[in-house]
């Protein structure tokens, strides 16, 4: 006869969770595959291995606690961790879930179903347009399930829980029948998937009473498959979140206010104190404005969908990721599917992403108006382990190729986090900046769609990092001077003599490449610097960038076209936030590259 179990005290919760996540992280490839809505992008196992895993690294060394502080420690850990719309649905579950229940040190059968009615219950208020086949339906049946039977008078966990995990099993199976995308593509939903595989792991240890929490390591975590299906070309584009903290927050308040805007998905969760968002937009600035009004912004992130589900079709077998340290044309980045992880910017108080929160016309007319110097930081490790997870997942190798160490800890944030892939993940360092590292990052993404390997690649960049050449001219020095980047005594002295200097990245730390005659950005100055660097029978790739100075930046092209006769490219772009704010507006850079007779 199987022994009941009275009750779960937070040890026996700690390791039921364990061997949960465990099964997630194993089924993570099929619930990725099976992901259709509300987006077909493939990355709802992705995203709740990631939630769990936050949770599992919060609670793994607990012992004693009373069991409502274990679940309250749940229920942070998933704010704080929480990615994608099923992730954020569980953050207010457990939510809801832990302040149901008193102060016992443990939970009984009766305690566990109040509880997990109250999560559900909780979970369907996260959603500002609830959809019945999703992950709510699930969590509300099972819920229904355990107060069934302690209605019934059950006092057995073990037989309330399995009740419980068969009516889950039936009501996904449902799922089809309520969500007609589901149906048509003919899976369940992922997110109830997710839940499900999550009490199968749990049902696995009450069971058998074992565990093996190896499998969340990172390294152990399988690839990720794919969808078929296409993504709506109407859909917004960015998958956008953040953490509001602040006191007495107004969560109902929050919602409506982001209804406000063109938006889908749309997720709040949490408490009074702290509450996190997850909604689909155009455009991420405009939700973070709008959370900015409640509280102070964490945990900022925007991932692009379109670039997500367009992995499905990527050439090659490496994937070339950057920062926002390169400035690459738009357009190109779009042709060769270039991925780029976004610096940080702070005016003042107020943080904003790199072409997320910040575009570069933006930036400029704020250093015009400001008088607070703004402050650029590198992007979080995890910003580059969500990029090179998502990237590896689909089945690639990586070669992150980043802003030069001298001028950044940017490309040391990208080590720290691919020393999490064991070798799946590589990181150059450009010893550069600017259109230098753009044009590094454009012939290893070439390379990478005429199916160079990882190796071959990585030597192409070796051999031209030391022909790559940048070079720059301001309009105004103050910008470089107030940024730490140019001595003041040379701005004096350059200003008595009536000449202009023009700053490189020499050996990957910024440096004078020469003076130029006049004041400012003057683009003959700077094309005839650049051609006197240049080797008249040497065809070349040329990126020319410009701070709000288009027409500036067109002179320049043209004063260089019509003096080299063999050039490959000359793209021309906006010089972004992380040069910007020691450029300033009216700035000129130029990079010029040997074209590798590698690249077709």
């Amino acid at each position: 006869m199987t022994k009941t179990l009275d009750y779960i005290d937070s040890t026996g919760m700690v390791k039921a969770l364990t061997a949960a996540i465990t099964r997630l992280f194993q089924r993570r490839e099929y619930i990725d595959r099976i992901n259709v809505f509300p987006v077909p992008d493939g990355d709802t196992g992705t995203n709740m291995a990631f939630s769990f895993k936050v949770i599992y690294e919060a609670v793994r060394n607990t012992d004693g606690l009373p069991i409502k502080q274990l679940m309250a420690r749940i229920a942070s850990a998933s704010l704080d961790g929480s990615r994608g719309n099923s992730g954020a649905i569980m953050a207010q579950y457990f939510h809801g879930f832990s302040e149901a229940l008193d102060d016992s040190p443990s939970m009984s059968a009766a305690a566990l179903a109040t509880a997990s009615r109250a999560g559900a219950r909780a979970a369907w208020t996260a959603m500002s347009e609830p959809v019945a086949g999703t992950l709510p339906t699930v969590l509300e049946d099972f819920s229904i399930a355990l107060e069934e039977k302690s209605r019934q008078g059950v006092e057995d966990v073990r037989e309330m829980f399995e009740y419980g995990l068969s009516c889950a099993r039936e009501s996904l199976a449902r799922t089809p029948d309520l969500l007609p995308v589901l149906k048509q593509a003919g899976v369940v939903d992922a997110g109830g998937q997710a839940f499900v595989d999550l009490l199968e792991g749990m049902w696995g240890f009450i069971e058998n009473g074992e565990t093996d929490s190896a499998v969340v390591d990172f390294e152990e975590v399988i690839s990720l498959g794919n969808t078929a299906m296409e993504m709506d070309p109407d859909a917004h584009r960015f998958c956008t979140e953040c953490v509001i903290e602040g006191v007495a927050l107004d969560r109902a308040g929050i919602m409506k206010q982001l209804e406000k805007l063109d938006c889908s998905s749309l997720v709040v969760a949490g408490g009074r104190k702290r509450v996190r968002v997850h909604i689909h937009v155009n455009n991420p600035g405009e939700a973070y404005l709008a959370c900015e009004q409640f509280g102070e912004l964490h945990q900022q992130k925007a991932d692009d969908m379109k670039r997500q589900h367009g992995l499905m079709n990527q050439a090659g077998q490496v994937a070339i990721v950057t920062d926002s340290g390169a400035d690459i044309p738009f357009e190109e980045q779009e042709r060769l599917a270039i991925h780029m992880v976004s610096a940080r910017l702070n005016f003042g108080a107020t943080e904003y992403i790199d072409y997320v929160s910040l575009m570069p016309a933006e930036l400029y007319r704020m250093l015009e108006e400001s008088a607070v110097q703004p402050k650029t930081s590198q992007p979080p490790v995890g910003d580059f382990v969500r990029q090179y997870d998502l990237l590896t997942g689909h089945g690639y190798e990586v070669l992150s190729v980043g802003l030069s160490e001298a001028l950044s800890g940017t490309t040391q944030a990208a080590r720290s986090a691919a020393e999490r892939f064991a070798g799946r993940v590589r990181v150059f360092d450009s010893l550069s900046g600017s259109c230098g590292e753009g044009l590094l990052v454009v012939i290893a993404a070439e390379a990478a769609q005429q199916g160079m390997t990882l190796d071959e690649i990585e030597l192409l960049l070796t051999e031209f990092q030391p022909l790559c050449r940048v070079i720059a001219l301001a309009a105004d020095l103050s910008y470089l001077v107030r940024g730490g980047r140019l001595p003041a005594w040379v701005r004096k002295v350059t200003d008595f003599l009536h000449i202009s200097p023009l700053v490189t990245a020499k050996n990957g730390r910024f440096g004078l490449a020469g003076f130029a005659r006049g004041i400012g950005a003057r683009p003959a100055a700077l094309g005839k610097a650049a051609l006197r660097r240049m080797d008249r029978d040497q065809s070349y790739r040329i990126l020319v960038a410009h701070g709000a100075n288009p027409e500036g930046a067109r002179e320049l092209r043209r004063y260089i076209l019509e003096r080299h006769t063999r050039v490959h490219s000359c793209h021309i772009s906006e010089a972004g936030p992380a040069l910007g704010v020691h450029l300033g507006p009216g700035g000129l850079v130029v990079g010029f590259l040997p074209q590798p007779a590698q690249l077709n």
